[in-house]
């Protein structure tokens, strides 16, 4: 089937592609933008997403939960991410006004030997898609996704993309091969996700020049998504802070605590 990884009526925008994003500002530019020599480490974390309706009718006596896909892609600059990562979860028995159980990084970057050039660009994507049947084996299909041929094509384009700092139009075409790609292993799923996201984080754009922890959400109808930005450089000063009693050294100049509490709306 033809997956459609984004959706104009449940897709949050975040990069200039043609339109006007759906929320926010576009940030003004001042200053110079952080160099190599300056940072010394960004990471990008997906907190749990909140389902605030998952599209499922409840009918006594069941309660209208649903099986979600949660699939993210991201793509870099930075020499160890060029090959451009994709992850896919499932998750069983989700009703509305649920987080789904994820909290991970989706991109990190550290000086290194070989690695010492900071990125000068993110871009990631993220779709919630609601499945009819039961859940597929997710690393089963995610194998049979990195062994087709169609797939070594796509992240090749995506390689190119990257080093050659193309914009996001042409990025958007690579995912939009890549959500037909998926389609053909990811059966018995709605053609168009619950929610998705588009996001770009750049050097130009000035996203990298805040440091410390940089809490972004971002809207759709029916999910919030939610991450973190962490940027770090060689300035930061160490700040103290007591997790269980005993002291430690925090790695950012803020900490921001996540309230998984129900989402009003």
């Amino acid at each position: 089937m033809a997956l459609k990884l984004v959706d104009d009526s449940s897709t949050y925008w975040g990069i200039m592609v043609n339109r006007q994003p759906k929320a926010g500002k576009q940030k003004m530019i001042t200053g110079e933008i952080p160099t190599a020599g300056e940072l010394t480490g960004i990471e990008l974390r997906m907190l749990p997403p909140f389902i605030k309706e998952n599209g499922t009718t409840p009918v006594f006596p069941f309660p209208g939960n649903a099986k979600l896909y949660c699939l993210v892609m991201v793509v870099s600059d930075a020499n160890n991410q060029l090959i451009g990562g994709i992850d896919l979860q499932g998750f069983p028995r989700i009703g509305d006004k649920e987080h789904l159980p994820i909290n991970k990084t989706l991109f990190y970057w550290e000086p290194s030997t070989d690695n010492k050039t900071a990125p000068r660009q993110i871009h990631m994507a993220c779709s919630i898609i609601k499945c009819k049947q039961s859940l597929r084996d997710v690393a089963k299909i995610l194998t049979s996704v990195k062994s087709d041929e169609d797939y070594k094509g796509v992240v090749k384009t995506l390689e190119k993309l990257a080093k050659n700092a193309s914009g996001a139009t042409l990025f958007l075409d690579a995912l939009s091969q890549l959500g037909s790609l998926v389609g053909k292993y990811l059966k018995d799923v709605e053609d168009k996700p619950l929610g998705a996201i588009v996001q770009s984080y750049t050097a130009l754009r000035g996203d990298f020049d805040n440091k410390g922890v940089q809490r972004r959400q971002y809207m759709t109808p029916r999910v919030m998504f939610d991450f973190e930005l962490v940027v770090r450089d060689k300035t930061a000063t160490p700040v103290k802070s007591i997790r269980g009693g005993k002291k430690s050294q925090a790695l950012v100049h803020e900490e921001v605590i996540v309230d998984l509490q129900p989402f009003k709306s």
